[in-house]
């Protein structure tokens, strides 16, 4: 019997090798492959490789720690060395809160739990004018001197840590901080993606230039919904007085390959292991093209794969423990309610495996989790009737939102047994990417999925893994938001080697499934596919190229608020595109954002005389206007003429026209 086991312990893996070769042969994916912009990648990773060995000679510096060293100093040369300081001061005073609040965990840990908690009592304040820059400066600063002592310790100890982990594995350690490194080019891009020019970016900006929130759901139906991912992204930006999202996605990046890392380690996987697991989740397409947008699949993959760490942890009832759960289910509860369910699965582990609290300690526990997790929802429901707003508006009938239950048709394909190899294979039908978008573990990893199944130490967390994957599959079938339940699918499918010795052909499988998602990396997104990041270097600490090729809006919003009145209203005419996020309550959309604005322009669309568009320009005291040229009507076009609006800059297919009053008078001498 023992010697059956083995043999099936290690054809297994084998199993989904073969079956992506029936893949590649029968679907044609191989031949999609990006060879461009995967011979970008190859170059960047010689580069490094080569002055990381350059530091070893020099200075005796492990290659691993030189890659480290290497692609950390890019971020600042990319993505401003303000941003990056400034969330460097945000970590340090979250790990300040998390060390003192929770002592006894690992420091990445201690950081996001403060990070989760000081972001949702923030949420709850949003409405007040505080939100300033000295004050967060003041509080973050204040925080580090006040644990200064624990700060530099845990600095010293995970120094200490890490040559222990590099000595361990050192080839396998190279390899992975270089798929880190690799997926952190998404890092490099300026804001560009469209649910981010849409609404993500609002409020970062309304706090800092107002220093507080408007939500104003009449402008935006989205304004509401659980903002912690874009609160977090907005401390950082208030800091640095500038976009700073790059900086903090490298932060929830190291964050969720420390949480790959510790929960391998729980699982009992060899310290190699350990490495390939963070390698496989890095080099997953998504998240490259995650890094480089303000989604929240990316902090709630983070959230989640810790969450499942401290539920593998061994026996423990202490009330500590049940806060940390509830800090981090609540923060996920404040990120999507999408990330909410996803957390279910892993909770239901926790409470299946830890001796529960005393029922006045359960109550604290619920308390914590709700402060953390539930101020977008309750000033959701205090403003408009809906807490979920513009979900389930056929249950709360709020008036912002026609009566009906939202939802995306395009995605709604139906789940079947098939999916996974449709997601695998077809992936453009289940996102806005191309075919590759999600890499090949779907399927190159069943194999290793179902060893972990047949492994006691780790049956527990291949069955989460697979519910935490299928249930948002379950309601819609959008590959973007399995992404959380993919990354717990690598962790676990590659621990379910244990401590093993593993021969070289395992090995190098797992290692080839890591390269073969690094070359379709480019496939999750358009930008990337379309030489983002090559331009990006080309134009070091210039966005004005990247924005003009991919995001011409966001050419004009930098000339709008350039220009002596650009704080007026700002309308975009688009009916589509609502790429006004930056101007916060300023800007207005007439695409489905707006549904009264919608419902306005629907109705001056019907006069081809222009006067009713000139009556809605006026009712919302427009004094700027961004037209798509192919799309602009003559009866707009006349609108903006009887105005007297004038024509001020033109980038790619947009127009920026600006009405007499937002315009400058020239001063004489």
């Amino acid at each position: 019997m023992l010697r059956v086991k083995d043999r099936l312990s290690s054809l297994l893996p084998w199993l989904g090798a073969v079956l992506l070769v029936v893949g590649f042969a029968t679907t044609g994916l191989l031949a999609r492959l990006p060879s461009n912009r995967f011979s970008e990648l190859l170059v960047l990773a010689l580069l490094t490789w080569g002055l990381a060995h350059g530091l070893r000679r020099l200075r005796g510096v492990p290659v691993a720690t030189g890659l480290a060293l290497l692609w950390v100093a890019l971020l600042p040369v990319f993505a401003g060395a303000v941003p990056t300081l400034a969330t460097l001061l945000m970590a340090a005073a979250m790990f300040a809160v998390g060390q003192r609040l929770f002592p006894q965990r690992q420091t990445a840990l201690q950081t996001l739990l403060g990070l989760l908690l000081l972001a949702g009592v923030l949420g709850w304040t949003l409405l007040l004018p505080v939100h300033h820059r000295a004050v967060y400066l003041l509080l973050c600063a204040g925080a580090v001197w006040w644990q200064r002592a624990a700060l530099r310790h845990a600095l010293n100890a995970g120094r200490l840590q890490w040559r222990r982990a590099v000595d361990d594995s050192p080839r396998m350690a190279t390899f992975a901080v270089m798929t880190v490194g690799l997926a952190s080019t998404g890092l490099w891009l300026p804001t560009m993606q469209y649910d981010d020019l849409s609404y993500h970016l609002r409020l970062p900006w309304q706090l800092m230039t107002l220093g507080v929130y408007h939500p104003a759901p009449e402008q935006q139906i989205w304004a509401l919904a659980p903002w912690l991912g874009d609160l977090v992204q907005a401390v950082a930006q208030v800091m640095a007085g500038t976009e700073s999202r790059g900086p903090v996605n490298a932060m929830w990046l190291l964050l969720l390959a420390s949480g790959a890392w510790q929960l391998a380690a729980q699982l009992g996987a060899s310290v190699l292991l350990r490495w390939l697991a963070v390698a496989m989740v890095a080099s997953l397409p998504m998240t490259a093209m995650l890094a480089g947008g303000m989604q929240t699949e990316l902090p709630t993959a983070a959230g989640l794969v810790w969450l499942c760490v401290l539920a593998a942890t061994p026996r423990d009832g202490r009330l500590g423990f049940w806060l940390a759960l509830a800090v981090l289910s609540g923060g996920l509860l404040a990120m999507k309610t999408m990330s909410a369910l996803l957390a279910v699965p892993v909770l239901v582990w926790a409470l299946s495996r830890h001796p529960w609290p005393s029922l006045p300690r359960i109550g604290l526990v619920v308390v914590t989790g709700l402060l953390a997790g539930g101020a977008s929802y309750a000033l959701a429901a205090w403003l408009t009737g809906n807490p979920v707003l513009p979900l389930f508006n056929a249950v709360f009938q709020s008036p912002y939102f026609a009566p009906v239950n939202f939802s995306d048709e395009r995605y709604q394909s139906g789940f079947g047994p098939g999916l996974l190899w449709n997601l695998t294979f077809h992936s453009a039908r289940y996102l806005e990417a191309y075919d590759g978008a999600a890499g090949v573990v779907l399927v190159a990893l069943m194999g290793c999925w179902l060893l972990a199944l047949l492994r006691p130490a780790t049956r527990a967390a291949a069955c989460v893994a697979a519910v935490v994957l299928v249930l948002p599959l379950l309601l819609a079938q959008y590959l973007r938001y399995a992404y959380p339940g993919i990354v717990l699918l690598c962790v676990v499918a590659v621990s379910a080697f244990g401590q093993q010795a593993l021969r070289r052909s395992l090995v190098g499988l797992l290692v080839a499934i890591c390269v073969f998602n690094l070359a379709y990396q480019s496939t999750s997104f358009w930008m990337l596919r379309g030489g983002a990041v090559k331009l990006a270097l080309r134009n070091v600490g210039n966005n004005t190229p990247l924005f003009e090729a991919y995001a011409p809006e966001r050419a004009l919003s930098a000339a709008i608020r350039a220009d002596g009145a650009g704080t007026g209203t700002v309308i975009s005419m688009d009916p589509v595109d609502a790429f006004t996020a930056e101007f916060g309550t300023q800007g207005r959309t007439l695409a489905w954002y707006a549904p009264s604005l919608q419902a306005a322009a629907a109705a001056a669309a019907e006069d081809p005389s222009g006067e009713r568009w000139r009556d809605l320009l006026r009712a919302q005291q427009a004094q700027h206007v961004i037209v798509r040229v192919n799309t602009m009507t003559p009866a707009q076009h006349q609108a903006l003429q009887s105005l007297g609006a004038t024509m001020r800059r033109e980038v790619g297919p947009l127009q920026w026209w600006s009405l007499p009053h937002a315009r400058n008078e020239e001063s004489t001498p």
